[in-house]
């Protein structure tokens, strides 16, 4: 080797033994010095209050505040359309009105119980329908069933009913837009309808042809077929009928009356009395009911009675009334001879009476 290299590469070597020296001086820097103070240098640690190189990480810091929400994503491809679902009900046509587009169309009028067409301009009756109840073939259950039907165009009058499948048709009177049934009418200047009269007992009607709310007796074949859960009582003085309603669950009115059995009702003094104009009763005893009546230790059961009705007395008992209201009615200790209406003897509250009634029984 020639001289001029040789101290060429001397030098070399004395330059990178200075650097290595410098490097080992930086590492050993206090974590106090000035040096710490600044950033430390990319994979440098201070440690037990000196730098070092890769010898420990330090513990982990908190977690920095979220980044912005990023760009939203391309859409996703459209997914197989599903399976097609079920036919829907049909729609409501509306016919209020008639027009060109409703030309021929049926409709069924329940205002005037009619079939009508529309002609593109107006609705006109194609077919009048018979009358439910308007026949023996063509009978109703019940008036209440045929009040319902014709609503606002129902009248009173007669109609045909036939109240189970086991009877047959029969006519009657049907009353008001509640539909009421007539079952009886009592004179009760007549005897046809006593206590003791037949009449309670069979089952046959009496002058059924008497269909009003006239004075004629009748007895129609509602009295034992058709059932019930509400009474019309009414009785008609002067040319004035006055009405009570009241609420009784029976199989039909013979049910209750034929055999002859007690059966109470809760009504009231003050309402069975609203029946008659000026009506009179005794003080005491106050029963009600069908069949109702008493019977005396001494006479036995002949004083006051009544098939429906109220009874009252003068003494704190009843065996022995000498007042009624009521239809069916009998007073033979003093021989009345009312058999609907109001009677009333022995002090009663608003003097002696005997009103005679025509008396209405209805059901429904």
């Amino acid at each position: 080797m020639q001289q001029t290299e040789f101290v060429v590469l001397l030098a070399l070597m004395v330059t990178a033994t200075t650097m290595t020296a410098a490097s080992d001086e930086m590492e050993s820097k206090s974590c106090n010095s000035s040096f710490c103070s600044n950033a430390v240098p990319s994979g440098m640690y201070c440690v037990f209050g000196a730098v070092s190189k890769g010898e420990m990480k330090g513990d982990k810091g908190e977690k920095g505040m979220s980044g912005k929400v990023g760009p939203k994503g391309f859409q996703g491809e459209r997914g197989v359309r599903g399976l097609t679902g079920p036919v829907g009900p049909p729609g409501i046509l509306r016919l209020d009105d008639c027009s060109n587009t409703k030309k021929g169309i049926l409709k069924y009028n329940d205002n005037v119980n009619e079939i009508e067409y529309c002609n593109g301009i107006k609705w006109l009756t194609l077919l009048p329908l018979a009358q439910l109840g308007s026949s023996s073939l063509l009978p109703a259950s019940s008036c209440k069933q045929i009040a319902l039907m014709y609503k606002s165009s129902f009248s009173n009058g007669p109609y045909w009913i036939k109240p189970s499948a086991s009877d047959a048709s029969y006519q009657t009177f049907c009353y008001g837009n509640e539909g009421w049934s007539l079952i009886l009418k009592i004179d009760g200047n007549q005897q046809s309808f006593t206590y003791n009269s037949l009449l309670w007992s069979n089952k046959k009607t009496f002058q059924p042809n008497n269909l009003d709310l006239d004075d004629k007796e009748t007895k129609l074949a509602s009295y034992w077929t058709l059932p019930f859960t509400e009474l019309r009582l009414g009785m008609k003085v002067d040319g004035t009928t006055r009405w009570i309603i009241f609420s009784y669950t029976a199989s039909s009115l013979y049910s209750l009356i034929a055999d002859g059995q007690y059966r109470g009702t809760s009504i009231g003094k003050s309402k069975w009395r609203s029946l008659l104009p000026r009506s009179s009763l005794q003080r005491n005893c106050n029963k009600e009911g069908f069949n109702v009546r008493s019977y005396h230790s001494h006479y036995g059961p002949i004083v006051s009675r009544a098939r429906l009705g109220f009874l009252a007395n003068e003494q704190n008992q009843c065996e022995s009334p000498d007042s009624f209201v009521g239809f069916g009615t009998s007073c033979t200790q003093w021989s009345a001879g009312n058999s609907a209406g109001n009677y009333a003897c022995c002090t009663p509250d608003n003097g002696p009476a005997n009103i005679k009634a025509v008396g209405y029984i209805m059901a429904r």
